[in-house]
Order: structure tokens, then C-alpha cells, then sequence
């Protein structure tokens, strides 16, 4: 007996149709991917095909992104010049320059008077010391012995005399009647400081210029430019800027600080200076301390210009004229020299 579905109804409610199986159709995943609706990835921040390499630079974001610049590396710090070694190698070209300087005033004597030989020669040198002119002459030659062999050595040794001394000769003609003026007025000031302290009644120094007439217009030619020249290289060329260096130095290093060298170094190094700059002037003042000391005050006063200034040949201006008004004074006093016993009294 077959049942009639209708007379029987399922009592769990009709049987669910099957699904009916769809038709397959074209893949449409790939033409998915690439529908402009899709989200793109995120592009990689490459130049740009037309802007050109050599635009860009370095540190451009199109090509390194916000990368900070490399800081370029401190200049090399200039050598510290002259230095202590600059100091001795200098004093140790004294003894050639005094050797060289004694032949060639032998050489002198021995061309004007060849009959005398060599043995007269050196006796008539002996002799003439004590003479004013011929101790200057002679000691003149020294001097240009002493500046040939340091532009010499020096000269090779820095791969330029004048910079490496720090000449500035430039500075010097800037300002030369600023500087002229304070030698003047550095030598009215100590002329009249001289009024109140201990001098000499007649010292080594006037006793050679009351000689002669024509002794003491060489002396005052003299001290207005060799002295200055060589002493000034000396004094203020190599040994004061040598000991400030010296403290440069250790600033360097790390060790002090550019106040202790601004506040401790320089002074001490002035002082080092001007204490030896007055002794070797003590013989010609008879070893009085008033004109020592005033002869360490005007060294002072040298010593500030040619560091302030930079410049050795600023010093030397300053120097000159120092001398220049001690000797005018002399000049006024003996009526040109006419008149020199006015000077030992």
C-alpha cells in the first residue's frame, strides 16, 4: 500500500527542498583585485622617474626620509706660536750671532788696515771696546748676524718668518700715530714718575753721551731703531707670547679653562717678561731700583700693545717712540747736543 502524501502529513512540518545547484560563471576574484575600489597599498617613497638625481640632496625626504644632516667636523685649532721650544732655539742663535758678529767686525778692520795682521787686528778690537761708536758699530753687526740667522731658521722652520712671529705689519700702519702717541705719551709719564723716585746722580748711559757730539747723535739713531727692533723680537716676539702658550696649552688640553689663561696666564707672563726686560737695561741706570722699575712699567705698557694688537711691529712703534721722546728730552737739555756737560750736572 503506497501512502498518499497528502492524507498523511509529516507531523514535523514539510520536508525542506534541496538547494538548487547554480550555474557556474566566469571567476571575477582576479578583476576584483584590481577594481579601483580596492585599497591600495602604501607606496614606497622612491624619487620621483622625473625629477633628476642631481637635484637631489642629501637629507631629501624623497629619497631618506626626515634623517638629520651629518655636523661637519671642527676646523683644526692653529699651532700655538711661538712656542718654549721656539724660546731656546732662539736664545741658543745668540752665541753664533755674537761669533759671527766679532769676524765680521774683525773682517772690517783687518780690510782697512791689512798691514796690521790678524794679531793687530785682535788687539785693536781689545782696545777700541771702550769706544762708544765702535762698541755700538760692533754691536750693531750682532744684531743683523741675530736677525739674519732667526729670519733664517725661522723662516724655514714655520714656512714664514713674519706669521709665524705675528708681525702684522698692517696693523702697525692702521693705527701707527695711535701707537706713535702712546709711545710719547709713555715717555712724558715716565720721565716725570722719574721726579719722585730715587735716580742716579750720572749714570753709565749719560756718561757715554757726554763723550761726544757725535757719539751721542749715534747713540740716540741707535736707540730709536736697532734697539727696539731686536729687543722688541726678543722680548715681546718670543719670550712673552711663548709663555702665554705655554697656557694656551693646557686650556687645550682641557686641564685650565680661557678665563685662568685670560686672568692668571697673561699677567704672569707679563710680569716673566718685564722683570728680565728691566734687569739687562739695570747696568746703564747704575742698578738704581727707581729707573728699574720704571723700566719694567714701560715693558708693561709694550707688552699690552703687542698682545691687544697681535702685532709685533705694533710694539716696536710704541717702542721707538718711547726712546725717540727720551732723547728729544735730552736734545731740549743740551741745546741739540751742543752742550752736553748740562748732563752731568
Amino acid at each position: 500500500m503506497i501512502d498518499d502524501p497528502e492524507s498523511n502529513p509529516d507531523p514535523a512540518g514539510p520536508t525542506p527542498e534541496a538547494p538548487t545547484p547554480e550555474t557556474p560563471g566566469p571567476d571575477t576574484s582576479s578583476e576584483s583585485n584590481h577594481s579601483p575600489a580596492a585599497a591600495a597599498p602604501e607606496p614606497i617613497a622612491w624619487p620621483l622617474p622625473y625629477r633628476s638625481l642631481a637635484a637631489m640632496q642629501p637629507g631629501d625626504p624623497a629619497i631618506f626620509g626626515e634623517i638629520p644632516l651629518p655636523i661637519p667636523a671642527a676646523p683644526p685649532l692653529p699651532p700655538l706660536r711661538p712656542h718654549i721650544g721656539h724660546l731656546f732655539t732662539f736664545i741658543g742663535l745668540f752665541l753664533p750671532a755674537i761669533i759671527g758678529g766679532y769676524i765680521l767686525t774683525l773682517v772690517g778692520l783687518y780690510a782697512e788696515r791689512p798691514h796690521d795682521g790678524l794679531g793687530g787686528v785682535i788687539a785693536r778690537v781689545a782696545s777700541l771696546t771702550k769706544n762708544m761708536l765702535f762698541a755700538l758699530s760692533m754691536q750693531g753687526v750682532i744684531y743683523a748676524v741675530l736677525w739674519a740667522l732667526t729670519l733664517l731658521v725661522f723662516g724655514l722652520w714655520w714656512g714664514g718668518f713674519g706669521r709665524g712671529i705675528h708681525w702684522n705689519g698692517a696693523i702697525a700702519r692702521r693705527w701707527f700715530f695711535l701707537l706713535a702717541g702712546m709711545g710719547i705719551v709713555t715717555g712724558i709719564v715716565i720721565t716725570l714718575a722719574g721726579n719722585f723716585l730715587p735716580m742716579p746722580k750720572a749714570p753709565p748711559i749719560l756718561e757715554d753721551i757726554t763723550k761726544s757730539r757725535l757719539g751721542a747723535w749715534f747713540l740716540m739713531f741707535f736707540g730709536v731703531t736697532v734697539a727696539p727692533l731686536t729687543e722688541e723680537l726678543a722680548f715681546r716676539g718670543f719670550l712673552l707670547p711663548s709663555l702665554v702658550n705655554i697656557f694656551r696649552w693646557f686650556a687645550r688640553k682641557g686641564t685650565i679653562d680661557e678665563a685662568v689663561v685670560r686672568n692668571i696666564g697673561i699677567p704672569i707672563s707679563i710680569l716673566l717678561t718685564s722683570i728680565p726686560f728691566a734687569l739687562i737695561h739695570a747696568q746703564q741706570v747704575s742698578f738704581s731700583w727707581g729707573p728699574v722699575l720704571l723700566i719694567g712699567c714701560v715693558s708693561v705698557v709694550l707688552c699690552f700693545v703687542r698682545l691687544k694688537t697681535n702685532s709685533l711691529a705694533s710694539s716696536i712703534v710704541v717702542h721707538s717712540f718711547y726712546n725717540l721722546t727720551l732723547f728729544t728730552g735730552l736734545l731740549i737739555q743740551t741745546d741739540g747736543f751742543r752742550h752736553l756737560e748740562k748732563l752731568k750736572g
